[in-house]
């Protein structure tokens, strides 16, 4: 702006001050323009006196005409300078798209108790306000989390236990007590206005209550088509961990336990089946069948992708995708993201998982091959979504080892694939046929 009152109000490079057309006569400093409306007006002003710059082509009439519109423009950029400073709003069009695989696990567990569902509302609008820039409204974070803290008064508090079964109401109770101190710790980072503490410790009770919602949630709220009732379905969460090494067998990977570098790295994958009932379901079988044991892995442009070797015929499996907001999942039709239909589990999260598509079918999926997605926001649209958002049915993320997945190069191998937990949610049909698509 300096710039610009420079070339636009000086009456010579080498003097910034000019003779006002209202005072004929006296060279006086002409204010910088604070805004591009006095900006306009100094240009104005100063063409109307290169016109009349001598003090004998002095009018009044003039001169009143300058110093009221003067003042008008000056008037109209101090009330939005001096204007109250307004509410900021996150107004991004995606914003009920989950951004983390935590946020996008969480998010997929059906909602059995309401008190619950309600406490993981306060918190994630408590973290969504942390995303404000600047000034941060602690005021309304100390709002949510005074909600959350009021599902913990005596009568309100075995309201939390609802849904969980008698075998796990002990591990229930202690969930619900370390949630309670999470939040007063919570509550204490927004009262001293700590941003940094307030996110920690909030993301921390929304780990709490994903647990929670766990107990709460023994099995699938729809019914999977009859037409896909041959596949295997994963009625529930699975944990699958594989064994990588390089190529080379170079010392490749960070041992997170002892440090130091390892040849063999781990990565492990949250299979979703509350999303992606079959697609985790005929992940975890093929890793319970050793599948994957010996895969060569190849590395693309985005992707670390598990290819299926040509002695091995696998039939496909539907297109299988949850969007948010509906019942159940959709088979073999792909969402309208222009449209505005988003998925509950998200391609455009770093680490996220899913089968690639058979040649020349939209609607099937290959039930052997999959890969690990590389999603980066340099290479998503305006968005901030990836461009195939919505065409791949994700069934699970990384949730540990993501470093080690973007370290793995062109040619390394999975040494050995097994399942830790969850194997017992697996259904698996005993009468099993191929679901083949139509010709």
């Amino acid at each position: 702006q300096g710039m610009q009152h420079q070339r636009g109000c000086a009456q010579s490079p080498k003097s910034p001050t000019a003779t006002h057309p209202a005072r004929p006569g006296r060279r006086t400093p002409c204010r910088p323009c604070i805004s591009s409306v006095l900006s306009l007006q100094c240009k104005a002003s100063h063409q109307q006196h290169q016109e009349s710059s001598s003090p004998q082509s002095y009018s009044p009439v003039v001169a009143l005409e300058s110093f009221g519109k003067g003042v008008a423009a000056f008037a109209l950029a101090a009330s939005l300078l001096l204007a109250p400073p307004a509410d900021a709003v996150l107004s991004a069009p995606n914003a009920r798209i989950a951004r983390t695989a935590d946020a996008a696990l969480r998010r997929s567990i059906p909602a059995n108790n309401e008190e619950v569902r309600d406490i993981q509302r306060n918190l994630e609008d408590t973290t969504y306000l942390l995303r404000i820039p600047q000034r941060k409204p602690f005021g309304s974070m100390a709002k949510d989390v005074s909600a959350a803290l009021s599902h913990f008064t005596p009568e309100e508090r075995p309201k939390l236990l609802d849904g969980v079964p008698e075998q796990d109401k002990p591990e229930a109770e202690e969930l619900i007590s370390s949630l309670y101190s999470t939040l007063k710790q919570v509550e204490l980072a927004v009262s001293t206005q700590q941003s940094d503490f307030v996110g920690v410790r909030a993301n921390a009770a929304l780990q709490l209550t994903a647990r929670l919602e766990l107990l709460q949630s023994p099995g699938l709220p729809f019914v999977i088509p009859k037409e896909y009732t041959n596949l295997p379905r994963l009625a529930g969460r699975s944990v699958v961990e594989f064994q990588v090494e390089q190529k080379d067998g170079a010392l490749a990977f960070v041992d997170p336990i002892k440090g130091g570098l390892t040849s063999t790295g781990i990565i492990q994958i949250t299979a979703d089946g509350y999303a992606a009932p079959i697609s985790a379901g005929n992940f975890v079988a093929n890793v319970l069948d050793g599948s994957y044991n010996g895969r060569v892995l190849e590395e693309g442009p985005v992707t670390i992708t598990v290819p299926t070797p040509p002695t091995i015929q696998h039939p496909p499996i539907p297109l299988e995708v949850f969007p948010i907001g509906e019942y159940a999942p959709l088979y073999r039709l792909p969402l309208d993201i222009q449209g505005g239909e988003l998925p509950v589990l998200p391609l455009s999260i770093p680490g996220s998982v899913s089968f690639a598509h058979i040649p020349e079918n939209d609607s099937y999926l290959s039930g052997d091959s999959f890969f690990m997605y590389r999603f980066s926001k340099q290479q998503a649209g305006l968005g901030g979504m990836a461009f195939d958002e919505g065409t791949f049915g994700v069934f699970g993320y990384i949730t540990k080892g993501l470093d080690v997945m973007y370290s793995l190069r062109d040619g390394a191998v999975i040494t050995n694939a097994k399942v830790l937990s969850g194997a017992d949610k697996l259904v698996r049909p005993v009468v099993q046929s191929s679901s083949l698509p139509p010709s």
